[in-house]
């Protein structure tokens, strides 16, 4: 497999790190799979011990017409912190650019989801689209390698739903009474409300929180979402990983933030990087924890190479 490594570049029309998808795909067409970094110069650590957590890339169209891959600044911000290399993923080669990743981040998007994600059992006509099979490759080629991974909005939906078997409200303003502003008019409201969280589970440690906490503050904005806790005891099928309940909303039950600590997956309804871009720490520490995981896991793989490696010079 041929690979040329390039580089993300801001890009003042979008207020956003990017490359143009045109670049991507002429060099799929050569046979070429993209090598998407960030510069080396906006990283504070530098070791060449660091894991590589791959990050699935957005997409913006500009005013004449040219799409571009992306990732906002306050992404961008948060997997920088983290300390890990941060190797893009684009939505042609991306099983391929897996293997070269020891964890995988899964950002928000819009885009239609198989309608039997649905708890309504409607077929109201979407269609999957290439960024939807995007986000399945990264969390099969994740899965199938036990690599960790953290969903982000719809990233943590496409986790649920694809290796939990949790099923999805299509629209929260019609299916819920709403008690709780999961969708803000504008984007750029970071509007925040509450969490219940569920005790002895693993985001208090995650998050750094104290035992006796009940309730932290976040943001989002979604109006699909994972259906209330209860319902979820009603789908029918076997997951492949049992994800467990840490937080929901706490007006109106919808599930907040899930996971599973044994496979190292991490699900996130809400936007922390954005709050963590404004300096709170324990939101920052969701996005550290992929780090964490993939460190271990990076660690554990290279042993298991060096095992391979002596083994056979002995033979």
């Amino acid at each position: 497999m041929k690979t040329k490594t390039i580089y993300l570049e801001y890009l003042e029309e979008f207020k956003s790190f990017g490359i143009p998808k045109k670049e991507i795909e002429e060099l799929k067409k050569q046979g070429i799979v993209a090598d998407i970094r960030f510069h080396q110069e906006l990283y504070e650590n530098k070791s060449s011990s660091r894991p590589t957590v791959g990050f699935l890339l957005g997409q913006d169209k500009g005013d004449n017409g040219e799409e571009y891959y992306t990732i906002g600044l306050t992404y961008a911000q948060a997997a920088l912190s983290t300390g890990a290399e941060i190797k893009f993923l684009d939505y042609d080669s991306t099983y391929q650019q897996m293997k070269g990743c020891d964890g995988v981040i899964l950002p928000g998007g819009a885009f239609d989801n198989p309608e039997d994600f649905f708890i309504d059992g409607k077929d109201m006509g979407g269609k999957e689209g290439k960024r939807f099979f995007a986000y399945k490759a990264a969390i099969n080629e994740a899965h199938c390698n036990h690599k960790p991974m953290l969903g982000i909005c719809a990233g943590a939906q496409m986790i649920g739903a694809l290796l939990g078997n949790m099923k999805m409200y299509r629209s929260i303003e019609k299916e819920v009474s709403r008690k709780t502003v999961h969708k803000p008019k504008a984007e750029t409201d970071v509007r925040i409300h509450g969490l219940k969280l569920i005790k002895d589970t693993p985001i208090f440690e995650i998050m750094g929180l104290a035992s006796d906490e009940d309730k932290i503050m976040i943001n989002s904005r979604h109006n699909q979402a994972m259906v209330h806790p209860a319902l979820q005891d009603y789908a029918e099928g076997t997951p492949q990983v049992k994800m467990d309940m840490y937080a929901v909303s706490d007006a109106d039950g919808i599930p907040e933030i899930w996971g599973n600590e044994a496979t190292g997956i991490l699900c996130v309804q809400g936007h922390p990087e954005d709050l963590a871009a404004g300096g709170n720490k324990k939101m920052q520490r969701l996005y550290d924890y992929i780090a964490r995981k993939a460190a271990a896991y990076k660690r554990a793989h290279t042993k298991t190479q060096l095992r391979v490696k002596k083994s056979t010079n002995e033979m």
